[in-house]
């Protein structure tokens, strides 16, 4: 049998096939009369819009682009994700929207940004000068920022990088460590410097460290997972260089961190103290628990969603204030020793 069509429905309800797609995509724009009549003749022969057809008609998808600068396989060894999907997709079940991730198509964000078929993004981690936002801009598609800089053009939603980042260095120094390692996020594109997150964590950790006179930390770039954490610890100084305590900028590295640690023989805290970034589900079960700097992550979702939920809405929106971070002191980090010497 075949499909009923919108021309049928107009046929047999004696209106224009215009009057049929007003009654279900603009029905403020007919009478009460007509519209009963259409819907009623649409029920009775059957007839439902089809989905693309009316997503054409609305000039809506119905579906919200997670905008992510690095390749998926190296997102998701990152559980970072998975928790910011849980706040977005809360608010997307809420308004019957769907999700879709847009990674680099072929190396190229800008390109994934014009072939998906999307109502908003919700770009994360990119700085404002990244020629992907340049690509938004100019399509003049709603667009909400998560861990990127203040920007005029869109909100922005951020955590207090800087603070937690400082109070992560404070419980260090007030456990008499002096010799510190930094972890630094990677760049999440091809571009020089820090990102909008990584350069506000640093500032907070040497903040904490000059207020204290303490050395300069020896950094090392390196990944989001495991595996890059134990790279990043086999990079540090040996012998009396070698740091009493590492800050990560995501728990995954500081997880790592702590494994090649251990497998080295080093004991954790007693020889090296460990701090991470994000407070991941997983942080409470390593061995030892990872101290780390609590960020609402789903929280985070949540308000990005619902910021572009309101902007795809036409109403206009401002960035809220940086979210709160807190420190979660666990087992990972007691207090340095001392020279016996």
């Amino acid at each position: 049998m075949s499909r009923v069509t919108i021309a049928d429905v107009a046929g047999a309800a004696g209106v224009s096939k215009t009057a049929v797609s007003f009654a279900f995509n603009n029905p403020e724009r007919l009478g009460q009369a007509t519209l009963e009549r259409v819907l009623g003749v649409a029920h009775g022969l059957g007839y439902t819009p089809h989905p693309a057809a009316r997503a054409l008609s609305m000039r809506r998808s119905g579906t919200i682009g997670i905008l992510i600068p690095q390749r998926l396989s190296t997102v998701f060894a990152n559980p970072f994700l998975g928790e910011l999907l849980q706040g977005l997709g809360e608010q997307c079940e809420e308004h019957d929207l769907t999700l879709l991730l847009v990674p680099p198509l072929d190396g190229s964000l800008e390109g994934a940004i014009r072939q998906a078929s999307v109502d908003g993004f919700i770009s994360i981690g990119l700085s404002l000068d990244d020629q992907a936002l340049e690509v938004l801009d100019r399509i003049g598609i709603p667009t909400v920022l998560v861990d990127s800089a203040i920007s005029s053009s869109h909100p922005a939603v951020n955590i207090d990088d800087h603070g937690g980042a400082q109070a992560a260095a404070r419980h260090l120094l007030e456990l008499g460590h002096r010799q510190l390692a930094i972890i630094v996020l990677p760049p999440t594109r091809s571009q020089p410097g820090n990102t909008p997150t990584a350069a506000r964590r640093m500032a907070g950790y040497l903040s904490a460290l000059d207020g204290a006179g303490a050395p300069a930390p020896h950094t090392v770039t390196a990944g989001i997972s495991v595996a890059a954490g134990t790279r990043a610890f086999e990079s540090l100084p040996k012998g009396k260089r070698r740091p009493t305590a590492v800050l990560a900028m995501s728990d995954m590295a500081a997880i790592g961190v702590m494994s090649a640690a251990q497998a080295a023989g080093m004991r954790v805290p007693d020889d090296l103290s460990v701090v991470g970034f994000d407070d991941l589900p997983m942080a409470a079960w390593t061995n030892p628990a990872l101290t780390t700097v609590h960020q609402p992550i789903i929280e985070k979702g949540r308000v990005a969603a619902r910021l572009l939920i309101q902007l795809i809405k036409g109403k206009t929106v401002d960035s809220p204030s940086p979210m709160r971070t807190s420190l979660v002191v666990r087992g990972s980090t007691s207090a340095a020793k001392t020279s016996t010497s």
